[in-house]
């Protein structure tokens, strides 16, 4: 890289980690920094990686990482990558430090929950003119997995220091449901926030007779604010501009009723997590705000959508990006399940709303691997779109382990097998455990064509907590260890088997392509 001089090249500094007492596995090239008058390149050792750090002793002793000392001419530093060294690593190099990305309108999230994903999710993003949020974790996501907030967002920026990557990415906490859980997430680090409605949505307001639901109504809302209500929707004609023609939207006072009831707990949450939000930023747009209202049993039609909107826009709640419940279905890890022409009409829609009222993205939420319905989504939002994925990459894995550790993947797939009615609960899944191909009737070179079957994706998709948390009747760990090997040894192979799948996502996307 420019700046550095004849020492800080990688034959060189292998030769001079090799006279060190330790066993030098490998030097990732991507992460060769200075900073002064000290060089920083990350290092594979068999107890894992390590942040290497050359110069002479006196700035060795001067620097703020914390780590074993070396004496040399020129010295050592050995660090681990501990959340202390985390904060050294994101003030010397910023591009370590997730940012807020509203200014970018295709953002693209790759939830790595496993915390080794992220080379492979570089490889394939920095093709294309967009950003990524590489640390994008649900409270329940690091339940199953063991981790936290701060541990999400360290794993992120040794993988930007590792590939270099300084165009900027986000990290998200994601499906955030209470204040606590937005406290936890924004003292973390986060630069991005989801709020999960589903808690506080009224779904039954659809379903109340005419008698019940102006009882409830009259019972939410006092006169004063009905009178409001009404003239902000009442008799009015919305008119927007999709791709697939004009059209517009209107309300009754039934329909009106029907949304406040849907919506209106969930309209004094939103203000409440934005307010907590601005109080923590000082109003600074440091923060990414993404609202969720797709985890209901119906999709949300543009109607409420647009109602949802206008709301939150009358009592001057600022968000970035929104999630409605698409028509069909977002399952995890498998193609869309729906009538695709209905889709296209009424993605069109949802798009046309978003642009006319502000411009927010749609956020496409259990994203990963709707291949079919990824042109639509990428058309019709005209680049103003957020998609998100997560298991996929965990899927990634679990070919890889099917690839290289056909014994181990056979061990997984019976228990994941054992556990799936338990895991079910926890997913909206269709998958059929009788449809699996059995295990005993398939030869090694046969497994990882199980990571393309739709049941045995579903299977391993759902099952992965259960399958990290896996322990023996003694107590030992299970999978974990063995697993993570696995992943460590072929790190190459299986940062390759994301780029490739990533790659596929973002195509089909029609993400641009850098020149």
């Amino acid at each position: 890289m420019e700046g550095q001089d004849d020492l800080f090249t990688q034959d060189k500094i292998e030769s001079l980690l090799k006279k060190f007492p330790f066993q030098l596995l490998k030097i990732y090239p991507n992460s060769f920094r200075r900073a002064g008058a000290l060089h920083y390149v990350l290092i594979r050792c068999p107890e894992g990686k390590r942040l290497a750090i050359v110069g002479e002793r006196e700035k060795l002793v001067e620097d703020p990482f914390r780590g074993e000392i070396f004496s040399g001419r020129p010295g050592l530093k050995l660090c681990d990558l501990s959340l202390e060294n985390t904060r050294c690593l994101m003030e010397l190099f910023p591009f370590t430090r997730p940012v807020a990305l509203r200014h970018v309108p295709f953002t693209f999230g790759t939830g790595d929950r496993l915390g080794n994903a992220t080379p492979g999710h570089l490889k394939a993003v920095r093709k294309f003119e967009i950003r990524p949020v590489l640390a994008q974790q649900s409270v329940r996501e690091n339940k199953q997995t063991g981790r936290t907030y701060p541990e999400v967002i360290a794993d992120a920026a040794w993988g930007v220091f590792q590939e270099g990557y300084e165009e900027g990415y986000g990290a998200d906490g994601d499906h955030l449901k209470s204040l606590e859980e937005l406290g936890e997430a924004l003292r973390a680090g986060v630069s991005m926030v989801t709020l999960d409605l589903s808690e506080v949505l009224d779904l039954g307001a659809f379903e109340l007779s005419s008698e019940e639901l102006d009882r409830a109504f009259d019972d939410v809302v006092d006169r004063g604010d009905q009178e409001v209500l009404f003239h902000l929707f009442l008799d009015k004609e919305f008119r927007f501009r999709g791709a697939q023609g004009p059209f517009s939207l209107g309300f009754d006072k039934e329909t009106i009723k029907r949304n406040l009831l849907l919506y209106h707990r969930a309209l004094d949450l939103t203000e409440a997590f934005r307010q907590s939000i601005d109080s923590w930023t000082n109003h600074r747009p440091l923060i990414d705000f993404e609202i969720s209202i797709d985890e209901t049993t119906f999709p949300t039609s543009p109607e409420s959508h647009l109602f949802f909107v206008i709301q939150l826009q009358h009592r001057g709640i600022h968000f970035d990006s929104l999630a409605p419940r698409f028509v069909g279905e977002f399952q995890k890890g498998i193609d869309y399940i729906g009538d695709l022409h209905e889709f296209r009409v009424q993605f069109d829609r949802h798009a046309a709303v978003a642009r006319d009222r502000g411009g927010y993205k749609l956020s496409i939420h259990s994203g990963s691997d709707k291949f079919s319905a990824f042109p639509i989504m990428g058309g019709h939002s005209e680049g103003l779109l957020h998609v998100k994925t997560a298991g996929t990459s965990w899927l990634e894995a679990v070919r890889l382990v099917a690839l290289m550790a056909p014994s181990l993947y056979r061990e997984m797939h019976e228990y994941a097998l054992r556990v799936f009615e338990e895991a079910s609960k926890l997913y909206h899944v269709t998958a059929e455990p009788g449809r699996i191909p059995r295990l005993q009737d398939l030869p090694d070179e046969k497994l990882p064509e199980l990571l393309n079957q739709r049941d045995s994706r579903q299977l391993l998709h759902i099952t992965y907590g259960f399958l990290l948390n896996a322990r023996f009747p003694d107590g030992k760990d299970r999978f974990r260890r063995r697993f993570y090997e696995v992943l460590d040894r072929y790190e190459e192979t299986y940062w390759d088997l994301l780029a490739v799948h990533m790659e596929r996502h973002l195509d089909l996307l029609g993400a641009r392509k850098k020149p």
